[in-house]
């Protein structure tokens, strides 16, 4: 038995490698991403600043189409937004800083499978069955964070932003590196927070939670999400819920989620 133990110190000359491979995929891929700055800055970074954007587009159709509303009469945007850099460096330092998150966002799903290489020695035939189907889906759920937040919350918190004035006299123009900061924010706490049922399974396995302590502290739990959408959000109304609502669909899939497991272990 013995003589099957790696060294302490190869586990960490394992870890180094796996790190540096990831490293190198990030830099790879914020590399790529600063090659095609047009791409990244004019159609995907500043999408949600034009009025031709996709959401835009198609929630004004929904209006339209069912409620009978112009999309003007609800003071979503009617132009572009007015955005100004007043920075002498700030173009380019919003221009590294954006690709190199891109670049992380992008390479997540590699990271996740250098992570799972360093401890598939340590796994059980049935935990690596199961594993690349945990890696698959925790993948998915980050995409899916991403997504929901560039589509669903930039629009809204912009529409937020845009529309509401203290007076008709101050003109909004606003400042590149808070829209930036507002689209990674919003991007990012997004895919992280959609591996919440993720974090859950982990915890339900260590058995430092369970099924029944989820449902038991289900109102705490509410409050709780309702503080982190209002967090996330400048705390209108209207963008609270579109964010509390996944939170809370989240909460009950890990609530499913933990109950499988628990039942599980009991078999």
């Amino acid at each position: 038995m013995n003589e099957n133990k790696i060294p302490f110190w190869k586990h960490i000359e394992e870890l180094r490698k796996h790190i540096i491979h990831c490293i190198c995929a990030i830099i790879i891929v914020t590399i790529i991403l600063m090659n095609n700055k047009n791409i990244i800055f004019d159609y995907i970074i500043f999408g949600p600043a034009k009025t031709d954007f996709i959401t835009y587009r198609i929630f004004s159709k929904i209006t339209n189409s069912f409620l009978g509303i112009h999309l003007n009469s609800i003071s979503f945007l009617y132009k572009n937004l007015e955005i100004q850099n007043r920075q002498i460096f700030g173009q380019f330092n919003i221009y590294l800083w954006t690709c190199f998150i891109g670049g992380v966002i992008l390479s997540f799903p590699y990271v996740l499978y250098e992570f799972w290489k360093f401890i598939k020695p340590a796994l059980s035939d049935e935990e690596k069955k199961y594993s690349l189907w945990i890696l698959t889906i925790v993948t998915f759920m980050f995409l899916l964070g991403i997504f929901f937040g560039y589509f669903i919350l930039c629009p809204f918190l912009i529409h937020f932003g845009y529309s509401f004035k203290i007076s008709n006299f101050p003109k909004n123009i606003f400042d590149l590196s808070d829209y930036i900061s507002l689209i990674v924010h919003s991007v990012f706490s997004m895919g992280i927070i959609f591996l919440f049922p993720f974090f859950i399974f982990f915890l339900t396995k260590m058995e430092l939670i369970s099924s029944s302590f989820l449902k038991k502290y289900r109102k705490h739990a509410f409050m709780i999400l309702l503080i982190i959408a209002s967090a996330i959000t400048p705390g209108d109304i209207l963008s609270t819920i579109i964010v509390l609502i996944p939170l809370l669909i989240l909460y009950q899939v890990s609530v499913y989620i933990s109950s499988f497991h628990t039942n599980k272990s009991y078999k």
